[in-house]
Parts: C-alpha cells; sequence; structure tokens
C-alpha cells in the first residue's frame, strides 16, 4: 500500500504538545498524546472516506464478516480496555486500563455499563454485527421457532430439510395479517414446505411460518446478533468499525458526566451527546464496500433481498452462483466460495504505534488532524478553556468536508461508489423511516 513518509510518530506528539503549551508533556504525557493523535486519524477516515483498500482473498465459506477476516483491512481490533483508558486520561484519573486505580467519582463498573449500553445501542442501529446463525432446530408441524436473547433482528430465514428428504427453501418476509388477506385458511394448513417467515406479531426472539414444515431438518438465519459483555479487567472486543470507537466513547461520557453525582457536568455531557449523535449519522452513510471482482472479473454488489428476489436460492450453488456479491449489513457479505475474491473497501485508518511509524496524512491535512487531536486533550480541561477549544473542532470538521467533497469530484459516478455497501437498507428499511437517534 503506498504510504506517507514525512512526519514520525514521535514528531506528531510532540508538535501536539506544542500545540497545548506542554512541550515537557507535563500535564498531557506521551502515550497520551498518541492516543489522541490516534483518534484524529480514525474520525478523519470516518468523516473524509480517505483510505479505500484492494483486499484480495479467498473465502473457505460462503458468509463472511470483513470486521473478523484476520487479514481484513476492516478487521476490529479494539476493546473495551482500550476505551477505558482513553476515558480515564479525559476525566483526569489515572489511566490504568480494566483496573480502577482513581478516585471515588467513578469506578470501573460505571465506566463498563456506560459504555457497553452505548455499544448494543451502536449494533442494533447500525446493523453492524450481523452473522449467519446455522443449525437452527426445527419441530415438523410446528410454525414458530424461538432463538436464543442474543440474538436482536432476523434478516433472513432458509428452510434446510435433511438433504436426503427435501431442497432448501428461502423465505420471503411476510407478516399475519397479509396471511389473513391472501391465504385463506392458512392456519389450517397441512405440514408442508414454507414460504415465508413472519415476525411483526410474534413475540420478541421468535418468528413463524405461514406453512409447518413437514420434513425434519434445519433453519439458518442471518441475525444481527448482541455483542459480548464488557468484565473488566479483561479485555473484551467492541464489536464494532475501529474508526468509530471515538463515537462510543463519547457515547459513554454523556452518560457518565450526565448522571446525578459528583462527576456531574451537563455541559460536557451534552457536547459528548452531540457527538455520539454525529458519530452515528456518519457510521450509517459508511461506504464500507465499494468494488468487488470474482477472478479479476468486474461484479456487481446486490443486497440480500435482491439477491433473494432474482436469483432465487443461489446460495443453494456456493461455489458458483452469480458471479456478483451479496451484501448485508455493515461488513457482512457473501462471496463465491473457494475461489479468488477482489474488494474495495474503506479500511481502517492506519494508525502509528512506534516511535519511527509514519504518520498516515498528507502535509495538507495534518493541521486538520493536529485540530481535531488538540480538540480531544482540552476536553479534561472544562470550563472556558474546552469551549475555546470547540473552534478548533469546526474548523476540523469544515475542513474535512471540504477534503471529502474534493475527493468525491475525482470520480463522474462517486455518488453510485459510497452507496454499494448500503443496499440492504435501500431494497428492505429497517426503519419505517429515517433510523431513529437515541435521545439518552
Amino acid at each position: 500500500m503506498p504510504n506517507y513518509q514525512w512526519i514520525n510518530f514521535v514528531t506528531g506528539r510532540g508538535e501536539l504538545a506544542q500545540r497545548l503549551y506542554d512541550e515537557n508533556k507535563v500535564w498531557t504525557t506521551d502515550p497520551e498524546l498518541g492516543i489522541y493523535i490516534q483518534q484524529a486519524l480514525r474520525m478523519f477516515n470516518a468523516l473524509t472516506y480517505t483510505w479505500k483498500v484492494d483486499y484480495v482473498f479467498n473465502p473457505s465459506t460462503l458468509w463472511n464478516s470483513l470486521g473478523t477476516l484476520p487479514d481484513s483491512p476492516r478487521v476490529r481490533t479494539l476493546t473495551d480496555t482500550d476505551c477505558y483508558t482513553q476515558m480515564e486520561y479525559m476525566l483526569l484519573e489515572p489511566p490504568s486500563g480494566g483496573f480502577w486505580t482513581g478516585t471515588p467519582q467513578f469506578a470501573i463498573a460505571d465506566f463498563a455499563q456506560a459504555l457497553q449500553g452505548r455499544r448494543d445501542e451502536v449494533l442494533q442501529v447500525s446493523n453492524c454485527n450481523q452473522q449467519l446463525m446455522a443449525n437452527i432446530a426445527l419441530t415438523p408441524g410446528t410454525r414458530r421457532t424461538v432463538l436464543s436473547d442474543n440474538v436482536i433482528e432476523v434478516a433472513r430465514v432458509r428452510y434446510l430439510p435433511i438433504p436426503s428428504l427435501g431442497s432448501p427453501a428461502t423465505l420471503f418476509r411476510d407478516d399475519t395479517v397479509a396471511q389473513e388477506f391472501y391465504e385463506y385458511g392458512f392456519m389450517q394448513a397441512q405440514p408442508n414446505t414454507p414460504q415465508t417467515f413472519m415476525l411483526s406479531s410474534e413475540p420478541p426472539l421468535s418468528w413463524d411460518v405461514d406453512i409447518p414444515p413437514n420434513l425434519p431438518g434445519t433453519y439458518e438465519a442471518v441475525t444481527l446478533l448482541s455483542g459480548q459483555a464488557f468484565v473488566p479487567p479483561a479485555s473484551t472486543p467492541l464489536n464494532i468499525p475501529d474508526d468509530f470507537m471515538w463515537m462510543l466513547i463519547w457515547g459513554a461520557m454523556s452518560d457518565l458526566l450526565g448522571r446525578e453525582s459528583e462527576a456531574v457536568d451537563r455541559q460536557r455531557a451534552d457536547y459528548c451527546l452531540k457527538r455520539y449523535l454525529d458519530g452515528m449519522k456518519l457510521m450509517l452513510k459508511s461506504p464500507w464496500i465499494m468494488l468487488a471482482n470474482v477472478t479479476g472479473v468486474p461484479v456487481t454488489t446486490q443486497s440480500i433481498v435482491a439477491a433473494d428476489r432474482y436469483t432465487p436460492e443461489w446460495d443453494s450453488s456456493p461455489t458458483t452462483f452469480g458471479p456478483f456479491i451479496v451484501t448485508g449489513g455493515i461488513d457482512f457479505f457473501a462471496s463465491p466460495q473457494g475461489t479468488s475474491i477482489g474488494l474495495t473497501v474503506l479500511g481502517n485508518a492506519p494508525v502509528p504505534v512506534a516511535d519511527t511509524d509514519f504518520i498516515q496524512v498528507s502535509r495538507s491535512n495534518w493541521n486538520t488532524i493536529l485540530d481535531l487531536a488538540q480538540c480531544f486533550a482540552c476536553f479534561k480541561m472544562g470550563g472556558e478553556e474546552f469551549q475555546a477549544a470547540l473552534e478548533l473542532e469546526a474548523r476540523a470538521v469544515q475542513a474535512c468536508a471540504a477534503e471529502n467533497s474534493r475527493l468525491k469530484s475525482t470520480g463522474a459516478f462517486a455518488d453510485i461508489l459510497v452507496q454499494r455497501g448500503l443496499m440492504q437498507e435501500v431494497d428492505q428499511e429497517r426503519y419505517a423511516t429515517a433510523a431513529p437517534a437515541p435521545t439518552r
């Protein structure tokens, strides 16, 4: 991958320290400065869609997630401990990660509860933790299937009878009122092959089918799952894209500073909530996949619902279907199995770790990174000092908007390029209106 080689991490931290009038790094330590630069790079990428990466791999399974494929440019590497450390810096507490060594204003359990609550909300709104749930038990002659309580939402269901007895059937989503209107007597239907599944009038964690299955087998479903519980001091994956870690921190901080306690700070809590909501809107528009090819031949990307509608039972031929790529929620897709797949995706922002690592930003955008990092660093000051620093943030966001506009102008169909990962939401809306903004 091409890379910038003009400013390294240690020099960048020094320039940020100069910005803070703390060249000896007394009030803002070297590790802390590094965290703020890393977060600024992630925020910059989320705002500008800069780090487009070509990714070639040979999938061994039909369904995959770019968040978990080990060599993916979007692999999710960050944990709750990473968040705790930054939050501790920003609240003037000792940066001890998942162990609490700070003041009585907070406890690590407070951090974990706030962070997990916001993470769970992000998973629901953004649909960024879709997975294939296989081998779901079914009982012949029974309409209802009950799921485990880690399932947030069901996007697709297939009926898989034992192969020697019958063929798979993808079920289309419907509702009970439609069955009443158009399938008279459906409640008395004898067991056979189900055609639709229903969610809207069913209890939570369940679906019904229109016709009870007549053959033994299983279901498989594309589901949105909850994340793992945070149990510090153990480190637990965040299960959201790395470049939105900052958004999760703002959400948790809004809860910590907004509760009735000696730590209450309504002004900064309101600011944190606004940044969290801004991050959620960005995440919903993020162009996680842009181009695709199979064995070097360009192919289209289709939503799950479009693939099922126009190429029925496409996944009954997992090595030869299409060729096209099927996209679901953020990072979740299906591609022909056992062949070379090429994707152009929005990769994680490259973040420096070692002192000699070069910071991956152009000379023209370095001041924008410093503005964002300086605003992160000033949060702990509170009061007028922090309010004054918000002018830097506004300037940085404006610069990011200009950079995004510039990058869009480099292609005639840039608007289509950034929409290809959003087609599942377009073809089968998850909300009757625009995705609601959380209000907590």
